[in-house]
């Protein structure tokens, strides 16, 4: 099935394990560009040389990023836009959380949680919005888990 997504570059946060993983193996199907936003750059190219195998016409690369700093977004957004020239697509992917009682967490598990499923998100979108309001156009997926909207077993506040 053709999406229409063959020559769109799409960044993928996250994109080097799980479901990351998977939208960036299925936007690589598609022939999209594809940018690996990944903490972990040798799983990232392991992904990115997955994707470049299936042969849909488009390249993928990874691009070391910790996308809790403003400053590595911007910058690997910066060489996305070298690359490829355009960022048609952001996939706001990554999350993270530990299970444990909320009483046994702290200040810091707090952050680290806001870091990486809230401002990661505003840190990336904050890079790529310029160059999509500049080609009048783009997409932002913004991927969360259920936790917001449903209590979790012993995890209440």
């Amino acid at each position: 099935m053709d999406l229409g997504l063959a020559g769109k570059t799409v960044v993928v946060t996250g994109g080097g394990s799980n479901i990351g993983r998977a939208i960036s193996l299925a936007f690589a199907r598609e022939g999209s560009n594809v940018v690996i936003a990944e903490l972990d750059e040798v799983q990232g190219k392991k992904v990115a040389d997955q994707a470049n195998a299936t042969r849909g016409g488009g390249r993928s690369v990874t691009i070391k990023t910790d996308v809790t700093k403003l400053d590595e977004v911007e910058a690997m957004v910066k060489k996305a836009m070298k690359e490829f020239g355009k960022i048609d697509v952001l996939v706001n992917n990554v999350g993270w959380d530990k299970p444990q009682l909320f009483i046994e967490t702290d200040p810091a598990f707090w952050d680290k949680v806001i870091a990486l499923n809230y401002r990661s998100d505003l840190n990336c979108i904050k890079s790529v919005l310029p160059h999509m309001i500049e080609k009048k156009g783009g997409s932002i997926v913004s991927i969360g888990s259920d936790a917001g909207r449903v209590g979790e077993f012993r995890e209440s506040v």
